[in-house]
């Protein structure tokens, strides 16, 4: 096969140099062989297809199909990173071609999410000068990258200290602007790369454009027609799904909580019946625990079947849902520390490391909840830090991942303190 693709590699290369008017050639639109060798993958080593073309008639690079693309967007449109390094390095002025729509390759790389090519032609120090550059709409390419709603291209442009914040398109939006009305509407988790997204640029001062803002609401609303009695509807099948998981955490701490391990005292003791392990730290740790667990799972039951109340106004069932979604998340923690104090209690006199190396793994999967915030946080430190330093980039990532912390976490930290209170 590699014989069979070297000998073929040859012809072509016979081929355009007997005749390298081949490589301007267009088809019915209007590409060249140059536009389809950009689309191919793996194009920027010596010999490859686009690497022959060049050699023959680096003018190729400056030819446009019918909807005014040159092959540097068509690279861009496919993702090859690779491609647009080997055009840019045969010739730099090609960065700033613009297509019938006026966009340059980086818009295009924006429009269709492709991270590597605006990451690195952020990093790109001879490619400042495309950055702020506006297509016919007057969108620059923070402009497309809000609207892909992607925190990697986002944080990408941000970083860069010469990607321009305020520029307005020729609708007078700015970057923040597009960021607050693409935050979807109605029911919606406030860690979503939109809200991280209008978070970042309100801190870093960006501005909203001239415009009547109440044309925008007005605009935005329309387009979205939103209807929150229509999405709390959509959100009968996961909150169905829920329901089931809260319960079965309810009834796994009820028969728990009646099968105390360590078992009750038989009658002919003092104090019979009740549990032989009663009077230990662990032990009331334990039953706190998994007091919290059935409780909350419980509350959050209620919270999804008056979330389902068609009878109740929208507002309401949006308050208890989201009421409820934080109540069973948060009785799965107790949960989980119920079985780990259980595990601990059983083993911990015949395999103390083995209880304790159980209870230092078991919060890994309340952790676990908690990594797409974290690795949000760790995309949007470095651009924050570029933009206003370094002192006031770490107060808010750390507070605001200390009162995430804290919000999952306050079960335990109860139930511990607790505890302690009741052993002294």
């Amino acid at each position: 096969m590699d014989r069979m693709r070297c000998m073929l590699r040859f012809s072509e290369a016979q081929l355009l140099e007997w005749n390298s008017d081949l490589t301007t050639q267009r088809d019915e639109n209007g590409s060249t062989p140059l536009h389809f060798a950009a689309a191919l993958a793996q194009q920027s080593q010596r010999g490859s297809i686009c690497w022959q073309v060049l050699e023959a008639n680096s003018a190729a690079l400056y030819q446009s199909d019918c909807n005014g693309l040159f092959p540097i967007h068509v690279a861009a449109s496919v993702g090859e990173s690779g491609t647009i390094t080997m055009f840019l390095n045969k010739s730099p002025s090609s960065a700033g071609l613009q297509d019938s729509m006026g966009r340059t390759f980086l818009h295009v790389a924006a429009e269709k999410r492709k991270v590597r090519i605006v990451s690195s032609a952020c990093r790109n120090r001879s490619l400042l000068w495309i950055l702020n550059i506006q297509d016919n709409d007057g969108n620059t390419a923070l402009h497309l990258a809000i609207q892909a709603r992607s925190l990697r291209m986002f944080c990408a442009l941000l970083g860069n200290r010469h990607t321009h914040l305020n520029l307005s398109n020729n609708i007078g939006q700015t970057p923040l602007d597009i960021s607050l009305y693409g935050i979807p509407p109605g029911i919606f988790d406030d860690q979503i790369s939109e809200a991280k997204i209008h978070f970042a640029l309100t801190v870093v001062n960006a501005r909203s454009g001239g415009s009547r803002r109440d044309h925008f609401e007005e605009n935005y609303t329309r387009q979205l027609k939103y209807d929150e009695t229509e999405q709390l509807e959509k959100a009968k099948e996961p909150t169905q799904t829920l329901c089931i998981g809260v319960a079965l955490v309810a009834t796994a701490t009820f028969t728990v909580t009646f099968a105390l391990p360590g078992g009750y005292k038989a009658d002919e003791h003092i104090n019979g019946g009740t549990p032989t392990l009663a009077g230990r730290y662990a032990f009331d740790a334990f039953i706190i625990a998994s007091t919290f667990s059935f409780v909350l799972s419980v509350m959050a039951m209620v919270g999804l079947m008056y979330s389902g109340y068609s009878i109740l106004n929208p507002q309401t069932r949006r308050i208890y849902l989201i009421a409820a979604l934080y109540l069973g998340s948060t009785s799965g923690t107790c949960f989980l520390t119920t079985f780990a104090l259980g595990l601990y209690m059983v083993l911990a006199r015949v395999a103390h490391k083995s209880a304790i190396a159980i209870c230092v793994i078991s919060p890994l999967a309340v952790i676990c909840k908690q990594m797409d915030l974290w690795l949000k946080w760790a995309l949007l430190a470095q651009p924050l830090c570029t933009r206003i330093g370094l002192t006031r980039t770490l107060v808010i990532v750390t507070t605001r991942i200390l009162f995430s912390l804290l919000m999952e976490f306050w079960p335990i930290i109860f139930i511990f303190v607790w505890a302690t209170y009741t052993s002294n």
